[in-house]
């Protein structure tokens, strides 16, 4: 079930953005909430990698695991989202527009038991308004960087 889409138009090459998306050193300059992001293993991310992730939500530190389902560089990323109440996944698409990137992000979930049909609605409104903010902080992160 879509549970949001977004999209921006970023002003450079679609290399050059999902570059800087899998920085994870850079995580924290525009994905709400997340202070840290440490791949399990080195080397190159690919699917079935895992991600380390710790966030902080009104001043509470939490720690996750992002499993990567997809990583096509430069044009795909997916990952399973962390709900335990939802199936689901994360995706974003960079192709390449007007000389820069048109990146979409994709929220998909599937709902597991009464409790995630009745959490529905509020997992809408809190991944909706999250994801829509995401979007142009990296785009200000990007042009911010590439420029410099």
């Amino acid at each position: 079930m879509l549970m949001a889409k977004h999209s921006i138009h970023i002003a450079r090459a679609p290399r050059q953005v999902f570059d800087f998306f899998i920085d994870f050193s850079q995580a924290s300059r525009w994905r709400q909430y997340v202070r840290t992001m440490t791949p399990r293993e080195p080397g190159p991310i690919r699917v079935g990698s895992v991600i380390d992730v710790v966030f902080d939500v009104v001043g509470v530190t939490q720690r996750f695991e992002l499993k990567v389902l997809a990583c096509d560089p430069p044009s795909l990323w997916r990952h399973r989202t962390n709900e335990t109440e939802f199936f689901g996944s994360v995706e974003y698409r960079f192709d390449p527009e007007d000389g820069g990137t048109r990146v979409t992000l994709t929220i998909d979930a599937k709902p597991i038991g009464i409790y995630g049909w009745l959490a529905m609605p509020l997992l809408w409104l809190k991944r909706s308004q999250t994801y829509a903010q995401q979007l142009p902080q990296l785009k200000a992160a990007v042009e911010t960087r590439s420029s410099t």
